[in-house]
Parts: structure tokens; C-alpha cells; sequence
């Protein structure tokens, strides 16, 4: 299965990404009740492109919390 990375132009603007949760409104929109939540571990640098060099590949991941994402959703509908 092949995923293309997804490419939005509309006129002048170019979008490249849209992340979790993410809207791209054009006009008058009213977002109601819409709630987002997530917790993401990042390290640092990035590999990018085919035959990109990997030099020591070490890492080390410290995650210490007791909950990742305590969020509770209050609807108000």
C-alpha cells in the first residue's frame, strides 16, 4: 500500500501538512464541541530522503510519567 503525502494548493497558498485534529476552514465555520488530545515523544534531528546516512544509530527513550494524557472531554451539547 502506498501512501503519497498530501499536497493542498489553492491559488498562491500551498498547505504541505495537516496535523491530528487539524482544520483548514474557508469561510464563515463554527466548530463546536470538538476536543483534541495526544502526547507525542520526539527525539531530536530528523533522517530525511532514500539513502539517508544513519552514523551510531543510539537511542534512548525516558518516559517517566505515570499518565501520558489525563484529559477528560466536558461537552457542552
Amino acid at each position: 500500500m502506498i501512501f503519497a503525502p498530501m499536497n493542498v494548493n489553492l491559488g498562491d497558498l500551498k498547505i504541505n501538512v495537516l496535523d491530528h485534529g487539524s482544520i483548514l476552514n474557508m469561510g464563515p465555520n463554527q466548530m463546536t464541541d470538538v476536543f483534541i488530545s495526544y502526547k507525542r515523544n520526539q527525539g531530536y534531528g530528523e533522517q530525511n530522503g532514500d539513502i539517508a546516512p544513519m552514523i551510531i544509530p543510539i537511542s534512548f527513550l525516558l518516559d517517566n510519567d505515570v499518565s501520558d494524557s489525563p484529559t477528560v472531554k466536558n461537552s457542552i451539547i
